[in-house]
């Protein structure tokens, strides 16, 4: 079997991805966009000695699952993997994607995956890259599969209808003006990408990401005067030449410097540099589930570690005696003790430092009931974990955008004196592969 080799092949099942499974000559090929029960045409695009990865170039038997993408960038664009999918399938993955991860035990519960009720246009925040096309006009998108050449497009269908508006409006501007426009090769130009946020309460944050400092008077006045939704706008002067999209130098050119959500009837204070979760309808139900998970009551104590701006924490604060949220980032604590202040909350205090080492102290100073973690897509800290298995906290309940890193820290956590109870997926991510996950452990005896 060889690279640009092109074979006819049935689909058997999907991998963790999303991938069409097949087999030839004792080896698995992962076919991207194949599904299952299909006959295809595929070309290999990459070999190991076990298995291959291929893409399809003709479908023979499409599935009855298949559907037409709503997108039309979809053959391009390497956002929304599963476009080609129906959403009863997709839930199907995902699910599957949890067991597989979780070598697929029967000791565990796995409950049904949370599904969503909108599985397009969910998304509240949105960073698009402008860039000059071979014609000389400023265009915007997405970046192609596995490349950082930006496919040009008109709207992102994930995204709310507001946020396609905004993103078209600001580049009619870009042309009009001849606003220069940074290139990535040569490290010149001034225009680099846009950020925009948004809440349920439909208040607008626009982030304006440029090389340097610049008068955009009149782009802010026309964005203002034609969307009345917008209630901030800054500028993020990036300097540095690499792919790091935002800055730590913010500058508040118009209108309020944070903008305010709802989550589960507590308001919070949304800054540029803010963690939320970026489907807000299924981010509710997923706290919710998570709380259930804890079996919360008022005579508990809990650590909400990795607290970011304290949405989990404050909620939390509803259901328990009293609740730590750490973090440490400052900024991210002063954002959280401001939503503490805004919602006059008391049974709460956030703690700014290293969790492994604040948990430690407070663990030390009184009964710890539950601890909640909701780490970044790399998992936990080895030193983190290990603090939790010293100080024997009962209950975990472990929020993870990524299952395989989750398994990963479970699988050492049940080493020393843990146990994996409770799985729920839930779909913060529709249309594409990604899922995240709520899993409840309980420490042995």
């Amino acid at each position: 079997m060889e690279i640009n080799e092109t074979y006819k092949l049935t689909i058997n099942g999907y991998d963790m991805n999303g991938y069409g499974v097949a087999k030839l000559d004792n080896r698995v090929i992962f076919v991207e966009k194949a599904m299952d029960g299909e006959v295809v045409i595929a070309k290999i695009t990459n070999v190991h000695k076990k298995y291959a990865f291929a893409v399809m170039i003709k479908l023979l038997s499409p599935s009855k699952n298949r559907i037409e993408p709503l997108c039309p960038y979809s053959q391009l664009c390497g956002g929304c993997d599963l476009l080609h999918i129906d959403y009863e399938t997709e839930k199907k993955i995902k699910e599957n994607k949890v067991k597989q991860a979780l070598k697929r035990r029967e000791d565990i519960i796995y409950n049904p995956i949370i599904s969503s009720n909108k599985i397009y246009g969910y998304r509240n925040k949105i960073m698009i890259p402008y860039v000059k096309d071979e014609e000389d006009d400023v265009v915007y998108g997405f970046y192609e599969k596995k490349s950082h050449k930006v496919i040009p497009m008109d709207k992102c269908i994930i995204s709310s209808d507001l946020d396609n508006k905004i993103l078209y409006f600001i580049n009619r501007y870009l042309n009009i003006f001849h606003i220069s426009i940074y290139n990535e090769v040569t490290h010149k130009g001034l225009f680099r990408e846009v950020m925009i946020r948004h809440t349920a309460l439909n208040e607008y944050m626009v982030v304006l990401i440029v090389t340097d400092n610049h008068d955009f008077n009149d782009l802010v006045q026309y964005l203002i005067d034609e969307f009345k939704e917008i209630k901030s706008i800054y500028l993020n002067i990036n300097k540095e030449n690499n792919n790091v999209i935002l800055s730590n130098e913010f500058k508040l050119i118009y209108g309020k410097a944070t903008i305010t959500e709802n989550i589960l009837g507590l308001k919070f204070s949304v800054s540029p540099q803010s963690f939320m979760q970026v489907n807000h309808d299924q981010c509710e139900k997923l706290y919710e589930e998570a709380f259930r998970m804890a079996n919360l009551n008022k005579n508990m104590n809990v650590i909400d570690a990795y607290c970011g701006m304290g949405s989990i924490t404050l909620n939390i604060a509803k259901h328990v005696n009293y609740v730590y949220g750490i973090e440490v980032v400052p900024e991210a604590i002063d954002n959280a003790n401001k939503n503490k202040e805004i919602n006059g909350i008391s049974n709460v205090s956030f703690i700014c430092g290293k969790c492994e080492d604040e948990i430690v102290k407070l663990a030390n100073k009184e009964n710890i009931d539950v601890v909640f973690f909701d780490p970044p897509r790399k998992g936990c800290d080895i030193k983190f974990l290990n603090t939790i298995i010293s100080m024997k906290i009962k209950k975990i309940v472990y929020i993870s955008c990524n299952i395989a890193t989750a398994a990963r820290d479970i699988e050492i956590l049940e080493k020393n004196g843990y146990e994996l109870k409770e799985v729920t997926p839930t779909d913060l991510f529709s249309k594409t592969s990604h899922v995240e996950c709520v899993c409840s452990l309980s420490l042995r005896n």
